[in-house]
Order: structure tokens, then C-alpha cells, then sequence
């Protein structure tokens, strides 16, 4: 039993870190991206990705940004506060848009290859659970 109560311990811990220096990330996308990774270390995955914004963003700078870090022009939805691409995905550009002072959440969908199916997230989902 105490390899169990390890195992818990370790993931309660894992997600401590999460939330520390990832956020406005969701734990199932960081945690299916680093599994993704581990089994192809190589290749990055591409992903549906979905950022919420504070309201009083420019949404115009903001799909400026998009695309020059990803070269993929998003879809912008909720008034210009939800933004869908598809791109391979980094760590380290999750940690980037996790430290930016307007994102309020982002999702993520792993797609497998090139084609997406747009946004599918709501961002009242991050107010109720994933982050206290």
C-alpha cells in the first residue's frame, strides 16, 4: 500500500508544480504533451490550441503574436477573448503564453496531424475546477 500512497504523493506534488510555474495551463495538456514527448522526444505533436484573454485585450495584437510564434492564423472567437490554432507544441511555448499577463487559460487538443476542428473549449471551465 505504500507504493500507492507514493504514487499519489508524487502526482499531488507534480501538479504543486503545474500550477507554480504553468498556471494558465491546463494539467491534462501539460501532462499529455510531456507523455507525448517521452515517447517521441524527436518529433513535437501537434495540437488544437485554444488561449482566453482578458476582455480588454487587442485582439489584433494578439493574432500578430499567434502568428508570429506559430505562423498559424487563428480563429478568434467570444467577442476576440478566444483563440484557436493549430501548431506543433513546445513546452516552452506553453510557458511563454502562461507568463503573459493577458491570457487568462489555456486548452489543448492533441490532433495528429495537420488537419483541426476548431475551437471546442469554453473558458468558464477554468474557473471551475483546474485552478483554485
Amino acid at each position: 500500500m505504500s507504493e500507492l500512497s507514493e504514487i499519489k504523493r508524487v502526482f499531488e506534488g507534480l501538479n504543486t508544480l503545474y500550477e507554480i510555474h504553468l498556471p494558465k495551463i491546463h494539467p491534462k495538456l501539460i501532462h499529455d504533451l510531456l507523455m507525448r514527448n517521452r515517447n517521441s522526444p524527436d518529433k513535437d505533436p501537434f495540437y488544437l490550441i485554444e488561449v482566453f484573454t482578458k476582455p480588454e485585450i487587442n485582439s489584433e495584437e494578439m493574432r500578430t503574436y499567434i502568428i508570429s510564434k506559430t505562423g498559424m492564423n487563428p480563429t478568434i472567437h467570444d467577442s476576440g477573448t478566444h483563440y484557436a490554432f493549430n501548431d506543433k507544441l513546445t513546452l516552452e511555448f506553453l510557458k511563454e503564453l502562461s507568463d503573459m499577463k493577458d491570457v487568462v487559460a489555456v486548452y489543448g487538443d492533441y490532433m495528429g496531424g495537420v488537419t483541426g476542428v476548431g475551437a471546442s473549449h469554453d473558458h468558464r471551465e477554468h474557473e471551475h475546477g483546474w485552478i483554485k
